[in-house]
């Protein structure tokens, strides 16, 4: 099963409430990576983001699940300055990840 969720449709076009990004992946996320082959986060249409928002979606993620979350997560229409922040946010989630293990 895949499950795709579109940014846009959920927050509108600038992404910028981590707390709000936090509560969204505990509610609405986390529980599809591990149920799901697959789950895509599309951020088309997303104008901006900062990294708070960026870090509460994704970071957690990674930091939970590690390597598994790499194989599972896919982000599609991501602007360069978006995949920026995504990229970083899948690191730091990855290094937390290593700490705990």
């Amino acid at each position: 099963m895949i499950h795709e969720i579109h940014l846009r449709e959920v927050f509108g076009p600038r992404l910028s409430d981590g707390a709000e990004a936090y509560r969204y992946r505990v509610s609405s996320i986390d529980s599809y990576v591990s149920l799901c082959e697959r789950v895509e986060l599309d951020f088309t249409g997303i104008r901006n983001a900062n990294s708070s928002f960026v870090n509460a979606l994704i970071s957690g993620l990674f930091e939970q699940h590690g390597a598994e979350a790499l194989g599972k997560l896919v982000f599609k229409g991501c602007l360069p300055t978006v995949r920026v922040l995504v990229e970083a946010a899948i690191e730091l989630g990855m290094d937390k990840h290593a700490e705990r293990v």
